[in-house]
């Protein structure tokens, strides 16, 4: 059996991530990954960023219409970029996790399936695009987009957990652990370093004035 091309690897990973992620993870196409990742990223950056201009408030002056229209390009092209750091710092992380719980597959196979498993972002680009040719109001819009963001998200997560199980050969439990350790490493640390910085500050911040020492 050779290789998924394009438009399999998609079709795939939406409607049948078990055996797809099982294909794919035995020789990762990364140079084709990357294609289908670059223009997901490419279509999701330029649609937000006309959906963000249709929603966002008016009625707050000139200047404010110019700052939006200043900042917008600059902040989807920011965030086209920061998408790749993401993807390979957190991939590198998700990497690392998995090879301490038994994981027995390469980088590139824990790239590919956190590539991949964004493309449910695809199926909101018509929702998106219908929200700003329609000139849907900000507030139905706003909740609009926003479950449909929220669907978007729980569809990737599962795909995620999926694709590492099956890169990796892991359980879904370790898989599910791969994927919330570091969110809870990184969550525990700012819990604890937010502990200190209050415990720090206490002794140097004046007390209201009859408020008992210890409170």
């Amino acid at each position: 059996m050779g290789s998924p091309g394009f438009l399999e690897i998609i079709y795939g990973v939406l409607f049948d991530p078990v055996n797809t992620f099982r294909r794919l993870a035995e020789d990762p196409p990364f140079p084709l990954v990357l294609i289908i990742v670059t223009l997901v990223n490419a279509a999701g950056t330029l649609m937000g960023m006309l959906a963000v201009n249709t929603i966002a408030p008016s009625g707050l002056g000139a200047e404010y219409d110019l700052i939006i229209a200043g900042l917008g390009p600059f902040l989807a092209l920011a965030g086209f970029f920061l998408w790749y750091a993401k993807w390979l710092g957190y991939g590198a992380v998700l990497h690392l996790v998995a090879q301490l719980l038994g994981g027995r597959n390469g980088p590139k196979a824990t790239l590919t399936v956190y590539g991949l498993a964004g493309l449910p972002a695809v199926l909101a680009l018509p929702v998106q695009g219908f929200v700003v040719v329609a000139g849907v109001a900000e507030t139905p819009a706003s909740a609009v987009l926003g479950l449909v963001g929220l669907g978007v998200y729980v569809w990737s997560l599962v795909l995620l957990i999926i694709g590492l199980r099956e890169a990796h050969g892991l359980v879904t439990g370790r898989a599910v652990t791969v994927v919330f350790l570091p969110v809870a490493a990184v969550a525990a640390l700012l819990l604890i370093v937010l502990i200190i910085m209050v415990a720090g500050l206490a002794p140097v911040v004046p007390r209201p004035p009859g408020v008992p020492l210890g409170f």
